[in-house]
């Protein structure tokens, strides 16, 4: 009977270390902003982009700033001063990126006449942190930011524009208590649920099943960066939101699904809401290979709302 209850408990402290181990190892690869994050980044082949005439007027161009995150950490952001307007675009990068690797975007918007600025996300960029937020702080963080841009430029009128993990960034902004001055949103491929877009790449790339490996990994983040998966989902906020809204997205996206851009636009309550899909693109590629359109529908969104 002794040795029984040692095989029991050895079995049993066995399983534990083994679900803390997988809980831990699923954090590492996604949520860690210290490790590596290729493996997740580059899952679709596409052709080689040469923006260093943008990143050079970037970094020629910027001017920093600096704030405090909620979660405590210093971040930065950059701002791009237009004299041709008063009316600014918060900008904001993917997974695995920064504000400098958004060059092109911001210099588009730059382009057509407006203010423009870029912030590093928790862990990203010149911005601290030792975890990726995945939108949730982020969103909370673009609210301070928005106040910094009030009290320097007297409540300019904003505009919102996220790619990838910056455009979840941007859905769960628009439920942040905004002031009145931030007047449309623009999202371009993000995820209105982190843990289905997880859920989604845990099949594509280990084809791993969700449980127990996701509600592992969310108990460790939890642990580790203050926050449960699952609060990451913007699902009331479209519900909610009150402004014009313009969703983009490429039908071959194959790393977050354009089924996305479609539930986001069905959720969105407004009659001021527009959809655009890129037609043979992949994950955020609409902006450069189907550049006229795309810019097209931007200019003409912004035109009307903004």
């Amino acid at each position: 009977m002794k040795k029984f209850k040692i095989i029991t408990a050895i079995i049993l402290v066995s399983i534990l270390f083994l679900l803390i181990f997988i809980g831990d190892y699923f954090y590492t690869i996604v949520i860690d902003s210290s490790t590596d994050k290729s493996v997740i980044t580059c899952q679709e082949k596409k052709e080689k982009e040469d923006h260093s005439k943008e990143t050079k007027w970037f970094l020629n161009n910027k001017k920093e700033l600096k704030m405090t995150s909620v979660t405590g950490f210093n971040l930065s952001g950059y701002q791009f001063l237009n004299d041709r307007s008063k009316k600014w675009i918060i900008v904001i990068h993917g997974y695995g990126s920064s504000a400098r690797d958004m060059a092109y975007y911001i210099k588009k918007f730059y382009d057509l006449g407006y203010n423009v600025f870029a912030p590093d996300l928790i862990g990203f960029g010149k911005s601290e942190g030792n975890f990726i937020s995945m939108g949730g702080y982020d969103s909370k963080d673009m609210r301070k930011w928005i106040d910094v841009l009030n009290e320097m430029y007297d409540k300019p009128d904003i505009a919102l524009f996220g790619i990838s993990m910056g455009a979840a960034t941007v859905m769960n902004t628009i439920d942040e208590n905004l002031t009145p001055n931030v007047k449309v949103f623009i999202e371009d491929s993000g995820y209105i649920d982190a843990k289905e877009e997880l859920r989604y790449q845990l099949k594509k790339l280990y084809n791993l099943p969700y449980f127990p490996i996701i509600p592992l990994a969310s108990i460790t983040t939890r642990i580790k960066a203050g926050y449960y998966i699952g609060e990451i989902n913007a699902e009331n906020a479209l519900i909610d939101n009150k402004l014009p809204a313009l969703i983009l997205h490429g039908d071959k996206d194959g790393f977050v699904p354009v089924d996305n851009a479609k539930k986001a636009y069905d959720l969105l309550l407004s009659n001021d809401k527009h959809i655009y899909i890129s037609k043979d693109c992949k994950h955020v590629e609409g902006a450069k290979k189907d550049a006229m359109n795309y810019w097209a529908s931007v200019n003409k969104f912004l035109t009307k709302y903004f």
